[in-house]
C-alpha cells in the first residue's frame, strides 16, 4: 500500500451500554467522529484510552484511518470510518447526555453494511473498545483496509499533505457528495436543535435572534442590534463549512439594503481545528460553537 499510515477500529459502544449505542451511533454520525470512553490518562484496560488518544509508542495519530464497528449478534455492526483530522479532546455529546473523548475524522464516509467481498468479521475484534489492524501481514485486515482507502478516494496519496502542485487536466470531477435522506434528515435536526439552543442562550441575555426572509432565500439568524448574520451546520466538515461561507456571501449581497454590512459567522455543534478555518479570516468570517450550557466565538464576543 502507498499510504504510510496506520488503521484501527473503535467500537460504537462508548459506555458499553446497549441502551446507549443507537445514541452514541447519532452522535458519531452527527459530529464526524469516533468517541472513546476510556480516559487518555487510564492506562490499565489494555491502555485503550492512551492509545485512543495517541499517547503511546503504537497509538492513533493524525492521518491514521479508523473503522466504527464492532462485532455484535453474531454479524459485523458497521456505523462509519475516515481519517483522523484532530488530536484527542473531552466532549459532551447531547443525545447520550455524557462526556466522552473524541477525535475528528475527515473525510469521513457513514457506511452500515458489510463490503462486497470483505467478511468483516474477520478484522472485528471480541469485546474490545479499540484493536488495531495489521495490513502489512494480514490478508483479512489488508482488504479492509485497501477497501477503507478507496471509498474515502485516498489510495495512492500522502494523507494530511498540505502541498499544492499543478497537474494536467483530469476527467471532469464533481464538487458534491451524496447524502441518503435519512442524513439529510439527521443535519437538519442537528442544525434546528443548535439554532435553538443558541437563540434560547442569547434570550437569557435580553438579546434577540431571529430569520430574515427575502425572495426565496432565508438566512438562519439575524441579531438586527449587532448586525450579526449566522448560518448554522450540523457538522464542522470542511463541505458544510464551504456551503456556509456560500450562503452567508450571498445573503449579505442580496439583503445588502437590510443588513448594510453585517458582521457574518457560522454555527457550528463544535470548535473545529484552527488551521480548518484559518481560511475564512480573509473574509471576515467568523465561527461560533456551544461549550457546556453557553457558547463561545473567535470573534472577541461579537456573536456571544
Amino acid at each position: 500500500m502507498a499510504r504510510q499510515c496506520q488503521y484501527w477500529v473503535v467500537s460504537p459502544n462508548v459506555k458499553n451500554n446497549e441502551k446507549t449505542v443507537g445514541a452514541w451511533k447519532e452522535e458519531i454520525l452527527r459530529a464526524r467522529t469516533a468517541i472513546m470512553g476510556w480516559a487518555p490518562d487510564e492506562y490499565g484496560h489494555g491502555q485503550m484510552g492512551p492509545k485512543f488518544a495517541g499517547k503511546t509508542n503504537r497509538s492513533i495519530q493524525r492521518g491514521d484511518i479508523i473503522l466504527i464497528a464492532r462485532r455484535y449478534g453474531g454479524g459485523p455492526d458497521m456505523v462509519a470510518f475516515g481519517v483522523v483530522k484532530d488530536a484527542c479532546r473531552k466532549a459532551r455529546f447531547r443525545q447520550p447526555n455524557d462526556y466522552a473523548y473524541r477525535r475528528g475524522l475527515e473525510p469521513f464516509k457513514p457506511w452500515d453494511r458489510a463490503p462486497q467481498g470483505i467478511l468483516p468479521l474477520d478484522i472485528l475484534p471480541r469485546n474490545r473498545a479499540l484493536t488495531q489492524l495489521h495490513p502489512e501481514t494480514n490478508h483479512a485486515h489488508r482488504k479492509i483496509c485497501k477497501w477503507m482507502e478507496e471509498q474515502l478516494g485516498l489510495e495512492d496519496q500522502e494523507v494530511g499533505n498540505d502541498d499544492v502542485t499543478e497537474i494536467d487536466l483530469p476527467e471532469p470531477t464533481f464538487g458534491y457528495e451524496v447524502k441518503t435522506k435519512a442524513q439529510v434528515t439527521m443535519a437538519r435536526k442537528v442544525e434546528a436543535e443548535l439554532l435553538s439552543d443558541y437563540k434560547q442562550w442569547l434570550g437569557k441575555q435580553g438579546r434577540q435572534l431571529s430569520a430574515v426572509k427575502y425572495n426565496r432565500l432565508q438566512c438562519d439568524g439575524w441579531e438586527k442590534e449587532r448586525r450579526n448574520l449566522i448560518e448554522a451546520k450540523g457538522s464542522t466538515s470542511r463541505e458544510d463549512i464551504r456551503m456556509a461561507v456560500g450562503q452567508l456571501l450571498d445573503y449579505a449581497f442580496q439583503g445588502r439594503g437590510k443588513f448594510k454590512q453585517p458582521h457574518l459567522s457560522i454555527l457550528l455543534p463544535d470548535e473545529p481545528e484552527p488551521n480548518a478555518v484559518k481560511w475564512l479570516e480573509p473574509l471576515g468570517i467568523k465561527i461560533i460553537w456551544p461549550r457546556g450550557r453557553s457558547f463561545l466565538d473567535n470573534a472577541n464576543g461579537q456573536f456571544t
